[in-house]
C-alpha cells in the first residue's frame, strides 16, 4: 500500500514539474506575443487623420473667435518653427492664406531680410546690400549664439549698410543683438528715422533686444529701413509687419536640415526673451524628417527630448497653445522606411505628455510607403523626401480644414454659451 502510495505521489510530483515547465512556457509565449504586438500596432496601425488631443488648443481658438468678433485689437501670432518643409514658406503660405482670408490679414509678421531659404512671398520685399551675411547657418555661428526664433541672424560690421523689408502694415517691431563692440544704426520708415537718436547697440553682455515703432497711416505699404553708422557689429534677428486690426500673423521660422534639437543650440534666454515679446497665440512644431534617419534613439527618448523641448517653449510663451506637426514620408532610405512609423508615434506621445495638440502629415499621406504614390502623382519631389508644390497645398489645405473641424467644435456658436466664453 505505501508503495502504491509513494508510486502515485512520484507520478504526481513528475506530472506537476512538467506541468510547470508548460506553463513557462506557455507564459513566456504570450510575453513574446504580446511584446511582437505592441511593435506592430506602432508600425502597423492605420494612420490616424484630424487634430488629436484639440483641448490643447483652446487658447488659441479662444483668440481666433475673438478676432472674428472683432472683441480683439491686435492681431492673432503663429509661430511656426520646422525644418526644410516650413522654411522655403509653400506649405506655410498656403496655410498663412488660409488662416487670413478666414479670420483677416494681420500681416507679414517675422521678415529676415536676405534669408536664403525663403521663397518671394507675395506682397513682401526684403533686401539688404552686398556688406551684409546670413549667420546661424553654413559654420557661421557667433559665439552668443543668439538667433532668436528663425535660427538666423543677418550681420555687418560695416558702416553705410542697408536692410529692409517692404510690406503693408502700420506697426513695426525690429529684433536685434546687443554686444561687446556692436556698432550704432538708425531706423527709418518710408525714408524717415524714427530714432530721436542713433541707436547704440555696444553692451557689456550679449542679449536679444528690440524696438517697437508705429506709423499714423491705417494702411498702405511702408519700407522699413536699417542702416549702419559705424564699424562695430550689427546683427539683426528680424523684422515684424504687422497690422493693428484683429486678424492672422503666421511667421515661418525654418531652416532647412534643421531637427528639433537645433532649438537648443541657441541662447534659450535670449530666444525666452523674444517670445515673451512676441506673444504667440499658437506654436508649431514640425520636426522628424532629419532625426528619423538619425542612430541613437528609442520612441521613449525621442518622446522625453521633444516634451522637453515644448516644456522650454511653454514657459516662455505661457499664453500660447502648442501643435506638433509629425512629417510627411520619406521613402528614399530604407531606414526611414522603417522608423517613420516609430518616430510619428513618439512624437505622438510626446505632444500630449507636453500638454500640446497633434497632426500627422505622414498619416494624412497615407502612411508607409505613400511618398512613392505621390511622387507618381506629381505631389511628391524626385527625392521622395520633399512634396511638390501641389503636395505642400494639399497638406496645408488637409491640416486647415482639420484645424476648423477642431476650432468649430469647440466654438459651435459665439453668440451662445461656450467654452470659451470669460466670465
Amino acid at each position: 500500500m505505501w508503495v502504491t502510495t509513494l508510486t502515485q505521489v512520484r507520478d504526481l510530483v513528475m506530472m506537476a514539474a512538467v506541468m510547470g515547465k508548460l506553463s513557462t512556457i506557455f507564459l513566456l509565449a504570450l510575453l513574446t506575443l504580446n511584446l511582437i504586438s505592441n511593435r506592430v500596432t506602432v508600425a502597423d496601425e492605420p494612420p490616424r487623420s484630424g487634430i488629436e488631443n484639440p483641448a490643447a488648443l483652446q487658447n488659441f481658438f479662444r483668440a481666433l473667435a475673438d478676432a472674428r468678433s472683432r472683441q480683439r485689437l491686435e492681431p492673432v501670432r503663429i509661430m511656426h518653427f520646422g525644418d526644410s518643409h516650413t522654411a522655403a514658406d509653400v506649405l506655410t503660405a498656403d496655410i498663412r492664406r488660409h488662416f487670413q482670408g478666414d479670420f483677416g490679414d494681420g500681416g507679414a509678421g517675422w521678415i529676415v531680410p536676405k534669408n536664403p531659404m525663403s521663397t518671394r512671398r507675395l506682397g513682401v520685399t526684403s533686401g539688404a546690400t552686398s556688406g551684409w551675411s546670413i549667420e546661424g547657418i553654413g559654420g557661421r555661428i557667433a559665439p552668443h549664439r543668439i538667433y532668436g526664433p528663425a535660427g538666423i541672424a543677418l550681420s555687418t560690421s560695416q558702416p553705410n549698410e542697408r536692410a529692409w523689408v517692404e510690406a503693408s502694415g502700420n506697426h513695426f517691431e525690429l529684433y536685434y543683438v546687443r554686444q561687446p563692440g556692436g556698432g550704432r544704426i538708425d531706423v527709418l520708415v518710408d525714408g524717415r528715422s524714427v530714432l530721436d537718436a542713433p541707436l547704440s547697440l555696444s553692451s557689456p553682455m550679449p542679449g536679444a533686444s528690440h524696438l517697437f515703432f508705429d506709423t499714423p497711416a491705417a494702411t498702405g505699404r511702408h519700407r522699413v529701413e536699417i542702416r549702419t553708422l559705424s564699424e562695430g557689429q550689427v546683427s539683426i534677428l528680424g523684422i515684424v509687419s504687422e497690422h493693428i486690426t484683429p486678424g492672422v500673423v503666421y511667421d515661418v521660422l525654418g531652416v532647412n536640415g534643421a531637427r528639433a534639437s537645433r532649438i537648443l543650440s541657441w541662447n534659450q534666454p535670449a530666444l525666452a526673451a523674444v517670445l515673451a515679446d512676441r506673444k504667440p497665440d499658437l506654436i508649431v512644431l514640425e520636426y522628424g524628417t532629419n532625426e528619423v534617419v538619425d542612430n541613437g534613439w528609442t520612441v521613449a527618448s525621442y518622446q522625453r527630448f521633444l516634451a522637453g523641448i515644448m516644456r522650454r517653449l511653454r514657459s516662455a510663451a505661457p499664453q500660447a497653445s502648442l501643435i506638433l506637426l509629425g512629417p510627411p514620408d520619406r521613402s528614399d532610405l530604407p531606414v526611414a522606411v522603417n522608423r517613420m512609423p516609430l518616430l510619428i508615434e513618439a512624437q505622438r506621445r510626446a505632444a500630449f505628455q507636453a500638454g500640446a495638440a497633434f497632426w500627422s502629415s505622414y498619416g494624412v499621406m497615407g502612411g508607409a510607403g505613400a511618398m512613392n504614390t505621390w511622387v507618381a502623382q506629381g505631389l511628391g519631389q524626385s527625392d521622395h523626401v520633399h512634396l511638390t508644390r501641389s503636395g505642400y497645398n494639399r497638406i496645408a489645405d488637409i491640416f486647415y480644414q482639420d484645424m476648423m473641424v477642431a476650432y468649430g467644435n469647440a466654438t459651435p456658436n459665439r453668440r451662445r454659451s461656450s467654452p470659451f466664453d470669460r466670465p
